[in-house]
């Protein structure tokens, strides 16, 4: 049985392009969402988030329904931030070679509320996809397979990358955001 959405991109498929309003409706807040949270100006955010939409409407035909639209977009949305983010040739903070910490003292330094704008600051000095997993799997609730497909990685891979950025969120907040 086909999903009321299959039964959309049919048509949109078939020549009714102005069904696909409906995608932008109904997925047009979450991919803004996750877009703001990448890129640092509001204006560029809603640019990226409608190229996001021209290439899944370019692509439509390349959707399988491996899996949700929702998840196909977020990915098409995140490869389009990366592209952007590669032209404007954005460096990010590396911090591979730092002293071991413990779980504890990470986890007690990223839960404390009155540190969050300093969290917030160190969110921002990541690389796009340590912020993308940062976005997707604590302030959009997305299960490790979701991620998993919109970034192309293993599931395994996600929850050791979201262990590595816990850390390394420490020690930006420890070392006062300095890149």
């Amino acid at each position: 049985m086909q999903t009321d959405e299959q039964r959309l991109i049919a048509r949109v498929l078939d020549g009714h392009a102005e069904d696909y309003g409906y995608f932008l409706e109904r997925y047009g807040s979450e991919v803004f969402a996750l877009v703001a949270r990448l890129v640092p100006r509001q204006e560029d955010a809603e640019e990226l988030t409608q190229d996001a939409f021209v290439r899944a409407f370019n692509r439509l035909d390349s959707f399988g329904g491996r899996s949700s639209f929702s998840t196909w977009i977020c990915r098409i949305a995140y490869n389009t931030v990366l592209s952007w983010q590669r032209r404007r040739r954005m460096t990010f903070l590396s911090i591979d070679d730092q002293p071991q910490l413990t779980d504890t003292e990470v986890d007690e330094a990223l839960d404390d509320e009155a540190r969050i704008g300093d969290l917030r600051r160190a969110i921002a000095q990541l690389k796009p996809d340590e912020q993308t997993l940062v976005t997707l799997y604590y302030y959009d609730s997305r299960p490790l397979a979701d991620i998993a497909y919109i970034l192309d990685l293993e599931p395994g891979t996600i929850a050791t990358r979201l262990h590595r950025i816990r850390r390394k969120l420490y020690l930006l907040m420890k070392h006062g955001n300095n890149r």
